[in-house]
């Protein structure tokens, strides 16, 4: 799995990454008797099951089965390939990696390709905003919008030139190949010939993805332009950029966001600049009005609590609702700020600062009672009709709440309110929860069926887990254990490379066989059997007894499956009057015979050849 890294630069980086510090970069850890826990990054989760090792130096997830160690990690929480992860921690820890050239894989070079591709471009639309006649109106726009240079140098805003292939020309000058400009979503093909540049004439506001590399860019139009051009406009989906997985401005604001023990969701790029300005730094935007689940599981991640500020023209839109119903169901406490209608957060923190601001914020209803309060203002409930409209959203409303006594709070306010009998509303809601959980348990099945899980023997397990605890244990596997009584063959490489590693290393640990692998369901196995608290810190003879025991159990398993084989294999040659193999098959029954005797797991009845 090395690609090609020598092995002592692996070793360094793993020797300098403490794992609870790395992942602390970018979950909330709390201690947990040995370990530490937070919510998983992969699943959504409203109590925590991730759990990482400082002494194993491996995490786990009991929720969705994600595993492995730092380098794991890295590769699953940023999308990256081993050699990607291994650069990004080696720069993380201060070690000098050897020439790229000697690990680099197709994949790897594409993406690290476009990140590349994209700094320079950030570069060229930084330049043009600030050095160039043509960006001294979108300058001057900004800084009518009360934009610092201080915050344009920091977000690295930038402005694309009206040229119909400007940045197109300036990169391929620089030697950059029209296909990567294509593939990282800055040029589009034209329809007869050639290439044009897909933002042009816009200020130009570069996504850093959470590690702070520039993944993709958002670029809106200065006023005055067509109508038929969209306002803005994102970079398309590219092998570094997804649109539902980042929230602008998160790989600056997570600091913050753990500071203050809340985030601020905002819709737009200027609103969480000029937010940032004014000292209010716990901010991002979801690049939309919704929310989607990665976005908010990223959030949930950070933080329990979070407070919308959403522009007021967007914030009783469906969308909204749904987005924020989404990262309601992981758990976080949602409120959401009122803003004076037709106000937007940039322009209220503009004119009223940002005490005024942050008094809205403190002002916050929590969701719930926020969505009832509109709902209630769009309905006259003394039209029969309109009574009936309004119950309908009312359920919906009451089914998003994750809090049972929440939910029994308001069903008891709106029985008021209507005039109704809350046993009523009670009857329906239960009857719309039971048709809901139909639907949550075929998702719950959808989840689990993407997850990179696998079950295996508990006998397999426990044997893995000791292995990889004690040299002597695996020493003493490999003179009794054959690899043929191990069935499955995930379970099988596994133990062979312990095998093979044990006969070298002065000690084989989980983290370091890890970096033999990269199927998932094997990174896995491995971990989710290391990390078993049942199997830590057993007495040596027990440990001992333990490993001799699932031998003889695999063995037992294999010797009833050889045996039926065996014989049906006579019954075919005793037809066939082969004398010399049916003599050959009864020599190895009776081996099988005399070692089923010692053995203390007895094969069942039936299971030789007397019947």
């Amino acid at each position: 799995m090395s690609r090609g890294i020598p092995e002592n630069i692996i070793e360094e980086i793993r020797q300098q990454t403490d794992l609870p510090e790395l992942v602390g970069e970018y979950l909330n850890l709390e201690r947990r008797g040995k370990n530490m826990i937070g919510l998983c990054p992969f699943h959504s989760e409203k109590t925590p099951s991730f759990t990482v090792s400082p002494e194993k130096q491996l995490f786990h997830c009991f929720g969705c089965g994600a595993s492995g160690n730092a380098f794991s990690f890295i590769m699953q929480m940023d999308n990256l390939i081993f050699p990607e992860a291994a650069r990004l921690l080696a720069d993380r820890a201060g070690i000098k990696m050897p020439e790229k050239k000697r690990y680099s894989s197709a994949e790897e070079d594409l993406k690290t390709r476009i990140f590349k591709l994209n700094n320079m471009a950030a570069k060229f639309y930084a330049y043009h905003l600030n050095n160039s006649n043509a960006g001294e109106k979108a300058l001057q726009y900004l800084y009518q919008r009360g934009v610092t240079q201080q915050a344009i140098e920091e977000f690295m805003v930038g402005y694309a030139p009206a040229e119909w292939s400007g940045f197109f020309t300036f990169a391929r000058k620089k030697g950059v190949a029209a296909e990567l400009l294509v593939q990282a979503g800055l040029v589009s093909p034209g329809r007869d010939k050639g290439y044009y540049d897909r933002f042009r004439d816009r200020i130009i506001f570069p996504i850093f993805d959470i590690s702070g590399k520039i993944a993709g860019f958002g670029g809106r139009l200065l006023q005055g332009n067509g109508e038929k051009t969209p306002k803005y406009l994102n970079s398309p989906e590219t092998p570094v950029f997804n649109k539902s997985f980042i929230l602008y401005g998160m790989n600056i604001a997570r600091e913050w966001i753990r500071r203050e023990k809340t985030a601020i969701i905002m819709e737009g790029y200027t609103d969480v600049i000029t937010a940032y300005q004014a000292g209010i730094k716990n901010v991002v935007a979801s690049l939309g009005t919704s929310l989607t689940s990665n976005q908010a599981r990223s959030l949930r991640s950070q933080t329990d609590s979070a407070v919308t500020a959403y522009d007021s023209d967007s914030a009783g839109q469906a969308a909204t609702w749904r987005g924020l119903s989404i990262l309601q169901s992981t758990g976080c406490l949602v409120h959401v700020a009122e803003l004076p209608e037709g106000s937007d957060p940039d322009d209220y923190i503009r004119e009223k600062g940002s005490e005024a601001f942050l008094k809205i914020l403190r002002q916050a209803t929590p969701l719930m009672e926020y969505r009832l309060a509109q709902l209630k203002r769009r309905y006259d409930l003394s039209e029969p009709g309109r009574r009936r409209e309004y119950l309908e959203e009312l359920m919906d409303i009451l089914m998003a709440a994750v809090n049972p006594i929440e939910q029994n709070y308001y069903l008891k306010k709106a029985a008021e309110e209507l005039g109704v009998d809350e046993d009523t509303l009670r009857s329906e809601l239960k009857k719309r929860r039971s048709k809901g959980n139909r639907y949550q348990q075929a998702g719950k099945k959808e989840v689990a069926e993407n997850q990179h899980r696998i079950n295996i023997k508990p006998a397999e397990k426990i044997l893995i887990s000791l292995m990889l605890q004690s040299k002597e244990l695996a020493k003493l596997s490999r003179n009794q254990l054959q690899l043929d009584y191990i069935d499955d063959e995930l379970v099988r490489q596994i133990i062979n490379t312990i095998l093979e590693q044990a006969k070298i290393e002065k000690a084989v640990t989980a983290d370091k066989i890890l970096d033999s692998f990269e199927d998932p369901k094997i990174i896995n196995i491995i971990t989710e059997a290391v990390t078993d608290p049942s199997l830590q810190d057993l007495p040596p003879q027990t440990a001992k007894r333990m490993t001799e025991d699932c031998i003889n159990q695999l063995y037992a398993v294999w010797a009833q499956r050889k045996q039926k084989e065996l014989q049906k294999r006579l019954q075919e040659l005793e037809q066939q009057g082969s004398e010399e193999e049916i003599e050959a098959l009864l020599r190895e029954h009776q081996h099988l015979l005399k070692k089923k005797e010692s053995n203390p797991y007895q094969l069942e009845k039936g299971g030789d050849f007397n019947g």
